[in-house]
């Protein structure tokens, strides 16, 4: 996302103050839009796989357990990023500056974009997270109930009231994570189809195309947001990730404290 966001932002940033270059230079035009599609989409099924190695790793199937590994991780990172390297390769050439805008000269190719967009970046990565969490919560109820019968006694032991809320917790940052992909995904996503709907129309007014590019803007700056949000929304959610994130930073201090207060002795060899 900060290549995406180098290729986004930075050139929205500089057409505030100074001509657009993504309307002047052609080749920044087909680069913009490659890198930061490819980019993003990138993200976006990093993300989605996240989920899918949540699932896994808290299954019952011992078989599903062995893919929530970093062996694996790694190789579908590594497939991610050839795949999402290779597909937006018709931004290289079917992008071109026509008049003072950057748009699409086929408008087939607009929609087979849009369509892209549409169900691998908002649809698919979607509806696997949701489904991941579904399963997710059952995996983990199903792990509290059996929990529950190994126990003896009828009172609760600290061990599972641990886990117990950080069972809750995990899902409560899961499913704020699912809401607000959702929230800042959708309006880009429904411009993508807007956008490519009306290349075929003709003799747009002053007004609307200024609107148009305002939407554009915004849109994408929402998109832009979701990724500098993580942090954010993890504090917020989780009290256990709060309790941790200051244990992190009372280590860190305390350490830091220690090599401070070090008494250094020099002697000869």
């Amino acid at each position: 996302m900060l290549v995406a966001m180098n290729f986004g932002l930075v050139s929205r940033i500089i057409s505030a103050y100074q001509p657009d270059p993504q309307t002047i230079i052609n080749a920044f035009c087909k680069a913009r839009t490659y890198f930061g599609q490819s980019s993003v989409m990138s993200y976006r099924w990093m993300l989605t796989m996240a989920c899918i190695d949540r699932y896994t790793s808290s299954t019952d199937n011992v078989r599903l357990r062995k893919f929530a590994n970093p062996h694996v991780a790694s190789r579908v990172i590594f497939i991610i990023v050839i795949v999402w390297i290779i597909v937006p390769f018709h931004n290289w050439i079917f992008l071109n500056i026509n008049g003072s805008a950057c748009i699409w000269s086929s408008s087939f190719v607009a929609t087979y974009n849009s369509a892209l967009v549409v169900i691998f970046g908002f649809i698919v990565p979607t509806t696997v997270m949701m489904t991941c969490a579904v399963f997710i919560n059952n995996n983990l109820r199903h792990i509290r109930n059996r929990r529950r019968n190994n126990v003896s006694t009828t009172i609760e032991s600290p061990a599972n009231r641990l886990f117990r809320v950080r069972e809750r917790q995990t899902l409560i940052m899961l499913y704020v994570e699912i809401i607000f992909y959702i929230i800042f995904t959708l309006p880009w996503t429904i411009f993508t189809v807007y956008n490519a709907l009306s290349l075929s129309v003709p003799n747009k007014t002053s007004d609307r195309i200024a609107i148009e590019g305002f939407l554009s803007f915004l849109t994408e700056t929402i998109a832009y947001l979701y990724p500098t949000l993580s942090f954010y929304l993890y504090t917020l959610a989780s009290r256990t990730f709060r309790q941790e994130l200051v244990k992190v930073i009372s280590a860190i201090m305390n350490n830091r404290n220690q090599c401070n207060n070090r008494v250094r002795r020099i002697v000869p060899i």
